[in-house]
């Protein structure tokens, strides 16, 4: 017992001692300054310049290199990675303001240590979560960059990685070479070499919901075709500015697009409900309108939407240009009024006191200027790749515009209207020019399609009548292609008549009630589609109301073609060509004083030639066309209708006689002022009746789906066509060049086409895709034209000092479909027309054709003069050759 005393004694003397010492032992570290361990963060910005940014994420730039440092609650939420050109050295690979891609939808995600930018693809969805999630793992967003965690920020909510090479490397997702640019277009072969060494980072900017970094990227570009170097070596700098912009935490419903209407729209594939295979399904493109006031709205009054549409309008345009590209912007404010939203789009100035103000983030849209001679404009916008709601749009406008709007009032109007006659149009009436374009452009930017049958619901002779133009101008849709009133002639302004087009349209009305006026009560995408349908259907036996698809990969509708004007192809080119005689008769009287060295009357001269063509081409179709319509169930207009066989004949005919009457536009007098050419109306000729045989496939075709009796066959077509061309020799009269030429061509084609004129006959016979032959424009005038689309001009060699020649054919946005693009009828752009659909014979029409020709020939092989006789001898030699 008491050595248990003792030892518990020792015990709690222990204790007690080592208390006091540890007491003393504190006393003590409370007397000494602690040094605290430094953690990354700090390490990796001591002691250096550190410029930051706070906003979405926070930004470091030191040293030239960038950090970005990432809220943890930022990581896998969408965003979209947008590129823009803030600065160049040469606009003829991309304008400042131009986006050259489109953006990528990103993410930043976290694996261990590693930090990735990933790009997401938002291309397929379903309501089934067992689905959902294999989809998930079946489109893991694909990494783009990683990087290794540096540090965290001190609560350790953020991860901090450097960003340097990725903006600093050459990405073709994010490159400063736009497709639409002049040294661009066309496909030419351009070979770059990424000049790292030469590249730095610029500004580092933060706002709350986006932020963006510069970059000056360094090139060596050549520029080439097959034979020649048209740019060698030539040192290439852009600024770039990258934004990321976090997408919306709560997505806009989706409106389901519909083929009817002319908007764009991007699609996405769904896995349906088990019961049924993958559909693919369409989201209308639109900006996010909703109601400020729901119950006002409800109630038929107007209200401001919550978020209105806004474009700032570049600072750097011609004082004289900015109140006009206002008015065009703010056109649309009447179309949405009508659907309940006041102020819906607004334009303004670009903000000169707004720090957050940035025109080069795709937060803002913007109409900006370029200092190019390229005569063009575009209007693209980006959208939520969730939903099709549109982000950002911009519109560019090149400065050389100016000479497009130019010369098509002058050309279109001048016989009708002195105040065009001019070399330099009056402020007012370029800045109406204007006011169009960039009306045209945000409608792209609302989303609106080209609606090419626009004009094709106006009767022709309306075109001359005060109060019919007056009221609808020359189209009923600015999203066509229809320009200034060619129809009309001299004396109908002074009787009233309208001679340029609408501000808005009917059907430009009509689609932004479709697309943009909300359906409360719906409480779904789907739920809004019997409605949506409905108006579509409602309007469907109405001609103004019918959207006509622009034709890209083949030209089967006459009715939905670009830059002609009403309803009777004929009528019209007959008003048109009668005024371009007009224009050329007294163009030297109107410009002479101000245009001392005719190079206005020279670029004029080819207008008139592009014009010209463009006419004839208009008829051109008309035979053998057949009319397309997209269709629902319950429509009233037919899925297609051939042209009827009167008209196909009128287009024949009108043809036929335009090659008896060219030599109008070889005008001497005009071209003893200008430099040595060839004759226009020899080349024509022959380009207006090859073009004019090759229509014999598309009238094979609509004879085929013509449900009519009465209909124009291929043997009518074709003895239509020789009738003519051997009326001189049925009369025994001496043929004219143009007469013999003409015969040759018809028998070398008869001869091909029937495999008859192996023995003797060179070239090729048409084929199918021939049907696409358009009547060309000559080379010597494409040559002097601005309209030489996908040639460099030979001036770019020297310096680049001219690239006036240069128009790209990109006015307007591709839409987007990632899915099959072989329909025509529906989603996309293409016909499914093959010869396997021409089922009906035809060698022994040729045959046939061909004997009633030798014997003619035998009969009149005496007529006429020697010359001509000799020709009979010729064409008979060559028949009896591949008969044997």
């Amino acid at each position: 017992m008491r050595k248990l005393s003792v030892s518990f004694f020792f015990i709690v003397l222990f204790l007690f001692t080592c208390g006091v010492q540890d007491g003393f032992a504190r006393k003590k570290k409370k007397g000494v300054k602690e040094v605290e361990k430094e953690t990354p963060y700090q390490k990796l910005f001591k002691g250096k310049t550190c410029e930051t940014v706070k906003g979405l994420l926070t930004i470091h730039k030191m040293d030239g290199k960038v950090y970005f440092e990432i809220p943890r609650n930022l990581l896998e939420k969408d965003m979209l990675l947008g590129s823009t050109i803030s600065e160049t050295t040469n606009n003829l690979f991309g304008s400042v303001g131009e986006k050259p891609t489109d953006p990528l939808c990103v993410q930043f995600t976290q694996t261990d240590s590693i930090i990735s930018l990933r790009q997401v693809n938002h291309g397929y969805t379903t309501e089934l979560a067992n689905v959902a999630q294999r989809i998930r793992e079946s489109m893991k967003p694909a990494v783009m960059y990683n990087s290794g965690i540096l540090a965290y920020n001190p609560d350790s909510t953020a991860v901090v990685v450097e960003m340097t090479e990725f903006f600093l490397r050459d990405d073709e997702q994010l490159t400063p070479f736009s497709a639409y640019a002049p040294a661009t277009w066309g496909g030419r072969w351009i070979v770059k070499e990424f000049k790292k060494d030469n590249s730095q980072l610029g500004r580092i900017k933060a706002f709350e919901d986006n932020v963006s970094v510069q970059t000056s990227l360094s090139y060596e570009v050549n520029l080439r075709d097959g034979r020649y170097y048209y740019i060698y070596k030539l040192p290439f700098t852009s600024l770039m500015t990258r934004s990321f912009i976090l997408l919306p935490e709560e997505p806009m419903r989706p409106r389901m697009a519909d083929p009817r209407i002319g908007i764009f729209y991007q699609g996405v594939s769904d896995f349906r409900n088990g019961d049924s295979g993958l559909k693919n399904i369409y989201y209308a493109q639109r900006w996010r309108l909703e109601p400020s006031d729901e119950t006002a709205f409800r109630m038929g009054r107007l209200v401001e939407p919550k978020k209105p549409i806004v474009f700032y309008v570049d600072n750097a345009f011609p004082e004289s240009w900015k109140k006009y590209i206002k008015a065009g912007v703010e056109e649309w404010k009447d179309a949405f009024e009508k659907i309940g939203f006041k102020n819906a789009i607004v334009a303004r100035d670009f903000p000169v006191d707004d720090p957050e103000f940035d025109p080069d983030n795709m937060k803002y849209s913007c109409v900006r200027y370029s200092p190019s001679q390229v005569a063009n404009a575009m209007g693209p916008s980006w959208t939520d790749p969730r939903t099709g709601e549109i982000l950002n749009a911009s519109v560019y406008l090149y400065h050389n515009l100016i000479q497009l709007v130019h010369d098509w009032r002058f050309l279109q109007t001048s016989p009708a209207d002195p105040d065009a006659r001019k070399v330099i149009l009056d402020e007012e009436v370029l800045g109406d020019c204007i006011r169009y374009v960039v009306s045209h452009e945000v409608g792209h930017c609302l989303a609106l399609m080209h609606n090419m049958s626009g004009s094709a619901a106006i009767p022709t002779d309306s075109l001359r009548s005060p109060s019919f133009t007056q009221k609808y101008g020359t189209t009923y849709s600015i999203m066509d292609y229809a320009r200034n009133n060619y129809v009309a002639q001299p004396g109908d302004k002074e009787r009233g008549v309208k001679l340029t087009p609408p501000k808005l349209g009917l059907y430009d009305y009509f689609t932004i009630q479709w697309l943009y006026t909300p359906l409360l009560d719906a409480k779904s995408s789907k739920e809004e589609v019997p409605t949506l349908s409905r108006w579509i259907t409602e309007k469907s036996g109405d001609p103004v109301y019918r959207y006509g698809k622009q034709q890209i990969s083949s030209r089967l509708d006459p009715s939905s073609v670009e830059e002609d004007l009403g309803d009777d192809a004929v009528k019209s080119a007959t008003y048109g060509v009668k005024n371009l005689k007009y224009v050329l008769a007294n163009m030297g009287d109107w410009v002479a004083r101000d245009d001392p060295d005719y190079t206005f009357q020279q670029n004029m001269y080819n207008e008139i030639v592009f014009q010209y063509v463009r006419y004839v081409n208009h008829v051109l179709l008309n035979i053998g066309g057949i009319y397309l319509n997209e269709r629902y169930d319950g429509d009233e207009l037919p899925s297609y209708a051939v042209v009827p066989k009167e008209r196909q004949k009128q287009a024949v005919d009108f043809l036929l006689g335009q090659m008896k009457d060219l030599a109008w536009l070889n005008a001497p007098d005009m071209q003893q002022k200008l430099p040595l050419m060839s004759n226009i109306s020899t080349e024509l000729e022959e380009k207006i009746f090859g073009a004019l045989l090759s229509r014999r496939w598309a009238v094979a075709l609509s004879a085929v789906k013509d449900d009519n009796k009465d209909t124009y066959s291929t043997r009518e077509f074709l003895t239509h066509v020789q009738d003519f061309v051997f009326a001189p020799t049925r009369q025994g009269k001496t043929l004219t060049t143009q007469d013999k030429k003409m015969q040759m061509e018809i028998l070398r084609q008869m001869l091909l086409f029937t495999d008859l004129g192996k023995k003797g006959m060179s070239g090729d016979p048409l084929s199918l895709a021939d049907g696409c032959k358009m009547i060309e424009v000559p080379e010597q005038v494409k040559l002097m034209s601005r309209e030489r689309y996908g040639e460099l001009p030979l001036e770019v060699l020297g310096g680049f000092s001219n690239v006036e020649a240069v128009q790209p054919c990109a006015e307007a946005p591709v839409t987007k479909l990632p899915l099959n693009m072989s329909e025509r009828q529906g989603f996309g752009y293409w016909v499914n027309v093959n010869s396997n659909m021409v089922v009906e014979p035809l060698d022994h029409l040729y045959f046939d054709m061909l004997k009633r020709i030798q014997v003619l020939l035998k009969s009149k092989a005496n007529t006429g003069s020697e010359d001509t006789r000799q020709h009979y001898r010729l064409l008979l030699y060559k028949i009896e050759q591949a008969l044997k």
